[in-house]
């Protein structure tokens, strides 16, 4: 009885990753393939679940690479600048660099990766001469991140990406002068973010908290 309480438990908590409603909110919204793809955000969720952090890392970035059309946000939202939900970039078929990020932190969070291990990290991206952003991952606090970016399909750590000169990060936790090694240099709360509290505003309305 115990065992079977605590999968149900569990199975009804994997739920909350990705609320029913939002396949049926997609349909409503969008079209049959918009909640498609936010069938099959769920089905990855529930299929990592058990797997290393490692596998975790790599299925989260292999899937919104795939699963995101990269677009501006003036191209798709018709503004300058939107964070968007993993919902809406999904559902949508559409973001830019922070939305692959966001759906990325968000997702490995729900999977159990430590948030203390996660950061949105702001860079410039050198060889395009523009800004960018990507999510780094430090197995230990002292580490060389590693780096998911949906301009690779490959996972490297920070001192390969010579590409990217690192500007300044932050997580659900914290504000830091970045260096892509080491924690950094605490700038404060990282809720005096305009666009990151109206992100969790909305992602709260759709029972999907950061």
């Amino acid at each position: 009885m115990l065992l079977a309480s605590a999968s149900l438990f569990l199975s009804a908590d994997k739920e909350q990753w990705v609320p029913d409603s939002l396949s049926q909110k997609a349909r409503r919204d969008y079209d049959d393939r918009a909640a498609d793809r936010i069938d099959a955000w769920r089905d990855m969720m529930h299929r990592t679940a058990n797997e290393s952090e490692q596998e975790k890392l790599a299925e989260v970035n292999r899937f919104f690479n795939k699963y995101i059309r990269f677009q501006s946000d003036e191209q798709h939202w018709g503004k300058v600048d939107y964070w968007a939900s993993p919902y809406e970039s999904l559902a949508s078929d559409g973001g830019d660099c922070e939305d692959y990020v966001i759906a990325k932190y968000y997702s490995l969070r729900q999977l159990g990766v430590d948030t203390q291990k996660l950061r949105i990290t702001y860079v410039k991206a050198i060889r395009l001469n523009q800004a960018h952003m990507v999510l780094t991952y430090f197995p230990q606090p002292d580490s060389i991140p590693l780096v998911l970016d949906n301009l690779t399909r490959a996972i490297r750590p920070a001192d390969e990406r010579t590409d990217l000169d690192p500007v300044y990060s932050f997580n659900g936790e914290g504000m830091w002068l970045e260096k892509m090694k080491g924690q950094g240099i605490l700038l404060g709360n990282p809720n005096k973010l305009d666009l990151w509290t109206d992100l969790r505003i909305r992602m709260h309305e759709l029972g999907m908290d950061l």
